[in-house]
């Protein structure tokens, strides 16, 4: 027996949202649905204050606030409302990616013979902070990260993305695009603006 097939990152297309007294009730591609509350909205919290409602796009919403505002709702803010395996899902994914910058922060500060100590006042951080980041406990500020780099006579993309992943592989054909992998999210998440 056949089973159903879904269109290739269902789980991400936002396919319905309908207005409701206290929620927007949201659905996707792939069956789940669910309701986000407009006080988890900060733009909206209450019905009344809530003008207009899009879906311009599978991977958006669009409000429109009473005041003029647009508020622009991500499908991956949406999703943990209709899918409660969701939520742990990316935690644990944040979870490696900052582990795998805390080991790629660790090993260049090593090869370069620097001490926790050494690198966290060249980088102008707390020691415990660098500990936390190398730990992968915590995630780091743009900034932070950047000061990181500097500090060991790095790049910040060195920080952020496997050596070779920087580029394609010899056997690629010239301007094939290489595959995309989750690694890119993983890093992204680890990463606070």
């Amino acid at each position: 027996m056949m089973e159903a097939v879904l269109v290739n990152n269902a789980y991400r297309m936002m396919t319905v949202a309908n207005p409701l007294e206290d929620s927007i009730e949201i659905g996707f591609a792939d069956g789940a649905r669910g309701c986000i509350l407009y006080k988890d909205i900060p733009e909206i919290e209450k019905r009344t204050a809530l003008s207009s409602l899009a879906l311009p796009n599978p991977y958006e919403m669009v409000l429109g606030t009473v005041c003029g505002e647009i508020v622009e709702i991500p499908w991956d803010f949406a999703r943990h409302y209709c899918d409660a395996s969701y939520r742990p899902a990316i935690e644990a994914i944040a979870m490696q990616g900052r582990r795998t910058l805390g080991e790629r922060i660790r090993g260049f500060r090593e090869s370069a013979g620097l001490t926790q100590a050494a690198l966290a006042q060249a980088a102008n951080i707390g020691r415990v902070t660098l500990v936390r980041l190398e730990k992968g406990e915590q995630s780091p500020r743009f900034k932070t990260l950047d000061a990181i780099a500097k500090a060991l006579g790095r790049h910040t993309t060195d920080l952020l993305v496997e050596p070779e992943s920087l580029f394609p592989p010899a056997t690629q054909h010239l301007g094939a695009m290489p595959k995309q992998s989750d690694h890119s999210t993983q890093v992204e998440t680890a990463v606070k603006s």
